[in-house]
């Protein structure tokens, strides 16, 4: 009965982990279009926040998965949780000033902003409102 809890929370930290892999490759490309400046642009404070916290989330999964299989922490567990969170808590705090940024940015350099689905949704900057779907 042991070995199948183990399993099953083995199983289910790998299934977390490929949904936050997903998103970090999303969210990746995202990143990748602001950087090179492409035609469409699509950023938001969130955006930046899942990208940095990938890390910290990416890390407490594999943690979950060797504490099952070896019964003990990682080595130098504390100094990973330290380092991977401080670097999700700077992200949460810079996402702010930085969407207000990139907006400002991209709206001097000519880009227009599509019509959000909802408030949620990240924006979308377009050098030609055609673009806009």
């Amino acid at each position: 009965m042991v070995n199948k809890k183990k399993i099953m929370h083995i199983i289910g930290a790998f299934a977390i982990f490929i949904l936050a892999l997903s998103g970090f490759f999303l969210t990746g490309e995202n990143l990748i279009s602001l950087i090179k400046m492409d035609e469409k642009i699509t950023f938001s404070g969130p955006v930046y926040i899942i990208f940095f916290s990938f890390p910290f989330l990416s890390y407490l999964i594999v943690s979950v998965i060797f504490l099952n299989i070896k019964n003990r922490c990682p080595k130098y567990h504390d100094n990973f949780i330290n380092c991977f969170g401080m670097i999700a808590i700077i992200s949460f705090f810079l996402s702010f000033p930085l969407s207000f940024y990139v907006d400002y940015k991209l709206k001097s350099e000519n880009y227009l902003v599509c019509k959000r689905i909802s408030w949620t949704s990240p924006n979308t900057y377009v050098k030609d409102i055609k673009l806009c779907n």
